[in-house]
């Protein structure tokens, strides 16, 4: 009778755990971290969760095809950054800007779409500023075969309206993206085979960092022209055409 009794009370000891023992390794309460037991209890508690993880960071990308869009989130801008203390080291052999455009023959008054493309040609990645003031800016240039502005009235401008007081320019500042080895970053910019004139009737509603405000005013005359896309970059070691911030091509306007 004592035998069997003691027998019954050392199973029941050791079927319940000691009091400050290990756990049973085949228990599923005993999964460590890894598994997602702690990160479950951390993000029920509100102390290093999700809610405080960090955020994925939206301005680096391989094949960056919206980068205008891209320059317009504010997770890229850079915090008390101005563009013209940004560093200019030398991309040379990191860094390639070409400048394309389909077709390469445009009709008087037709329009063509610019493709602008920034390729990292490294095995790290590389990261690009730009200029933005609220928003990035690519503008286009059009010079003939005398090296002379075609697009833009030859006169200066007028006056702006009477009474006009334009507002401050807007405060410039410093976008920055990173693209990854190998990749490339790109923007599209529509450009039209015509000739502009001063429109003083726009400049009320124009941002000033935008320049006096130009309408077309007539086709280009057939020929060849050198487009320039002169783009927002900065932070880059260039000549004074700006080789590398202002890629250009040759366009030929004609039938």
């Amino acid at each position: 009778m004592k035998t069997g009794l003691c027998l019954s009370i050392l199973a029941a000891a050791a079927a319940a755990p000691a009091c400050g023992g290990k756990k049973n390794p085949d228990d599923p309460s005993a999964k460590s971290s890894s598994d997602g037991g702690d990160d479950e209890n951390a993000e029920e508690s509100g102390d290093g969760g999700a809610e405080n993880a960090p955020k994925r960071d939206a301005c680096n990308g391989f094949d960056i095809g919206n980068l205008e869009d891209l320059l317009a989130k504010s997770d890229c801008e850079v915090p008390n950054a101005k563009p013209e203390t940004v560093d200019n080291p030398d991309m040379k052999g990191k860094l390639e800007v070409t400048l394309t455009a389909s077709p390469t023959r445009v009709i008087p008054g037709g329009k063509v779409d610019l493709l602008v493309t920034f390729a990292n040609k490294t095995t790290e990645p590389l990261a690009l500023s730009f200029r933005i003031d609220p928003l990035a800016r690519f503008e286009t240039e059009a010079y003939d075969a005398k090296k002379k502005r075609a697009d833009v009235p030859s006169s200066s401008p007028p006056p702006p309206p009477k009474g006009h007081n334009p507002p401050p320019p807007a405060e410039p500042k410093v976008a920055r993206v990173t693209v990854a080895p190998n990749g490339s970053a790109r923007v599209r910019v529509p450009w039209e085979a015509v000739k502009m004139k001063w429109a003083p009737e726009k400049v009320r509603g124009t941002a000033v960092e935008r320049g006096y405000p130009r309408v077309p005013a007539g086709n280009l005359p057939k020929g060849k022209y050198t487009v320039k896309v002169i783009t927002p970059l900065i932070g880059v070691y260039e000549g004074g055409d700006h080789e590398v911030s202002a890629p250009s091509l040759e366009l030929e306007v004609g039938q």
